[in-house]
């Protein structure tokens, strides 16, 4: 048991305030339309409960672990939705980015996530599943940049989100160099489910930055492969803070 500084009490405040009064009146509505909840997603913003962890250099707040878990705690409590996009908008994709990127991935990321995105974490593919040694995405180098052909399946937050961190395989010179994660900012929504990485350059059919080009001096995330995923027991804090309140409310 931790106890809470003056400074997390106040954040949870805020958090709980913004939370109950705003997005608990909207849950039911979220939850039955599934639709995306961009008002609140806005609010969330403007609140400063995106990308609370992304450095100060980088334009964040530079909060720790713990105070992101106060604020998710009661995003979810009030509504589900809300708890996972604070989840992803907080951990995950720019929490690896921020661990493992350079000085112009990470300023790509924070500039995204601040603006009001969820990022995407771009895996599972539709004949591998969540198998990340099974996957085919390929990125093979071509000069000073890498062409990324595949297929990703089930993308939490696909057709809404522009940052995402695709995983393939990376070929130099037609010899295999590992998988690694690579920073692709999406213009335009297609299947929302699923996202086609192809080397075809009409935008209208892959709707990726420079079709499926990625830079090699900002595509790559450790080009001998990403470093540990970013991962902590925070990401638990949603689903436990709904069965807590369940139990809470049944008593």
């Amino acid at each position: 048991m931790y106890p809470l500084t003056p400074e997390q009490t106040a954040l949870q405040a805020a958090a709980r305030e913004l939370a109950q009064g705003e997005f608990a009146a909207t849950a039911a509505h979220t939850d039955a339309t599934e639709a995306y909840p961009w008002d609140n997603i806005a609010k969330l913003r403007d609140a400063g409960f995106m990308g609370m962890m992304i450095p100060k250099s980088h334009g964040g707040r530079g909060l720790s672990h713990l105070d992101t878990g106060i604020v998710i705690e009661e995003m979810a409590q009030a509504c589900a939705a809300m708890g996972r996009i604070t989840v992803d908008s907080n951990l995950g994709v720019i929490g690896a980015v921020m661990a493992y990127g350079t000085d112009e991935q990470k300023k790509i990321a924070a500039e995204c996530v601040l603006a009001g995105d969820k990022p995407a974490i771009c895996i599972s593919e539709p004949n591998a599943g969540s198998a990340a040694s099974e996957m085919t995405t390929r990125a093979d180098r071509q000069g000073d940049h890498y062409r990324i052909n595949g297929h990703k399946y089930w993308i939490t937050g696909g057709g809404v989100s522009r940052l995402h961190l695709v995983f393939a395989r990376v070929f130099d010179d037609g010899v295999e160099q590992g998988i690694a994660g690579f920073i692709v900012v999406r213009r335009d929504a297609s299947d929302p489910a699923a996202m086609q990485v192809a080397d075809d350059p009409e935008p209208k059919q892959h709707p990726l930055e420079r079709s499926a080009d990625v830079e090699a001096r900002r595509g790559v995330v450790h080009p001998r492969g990403v470093g540990p995923p970013v991962r902590t027991e925070v990401e638990a804090e949603e689903p436990l803070h709904l069965a807590q309140w369940r139990v809470d409310e049944t008593w």
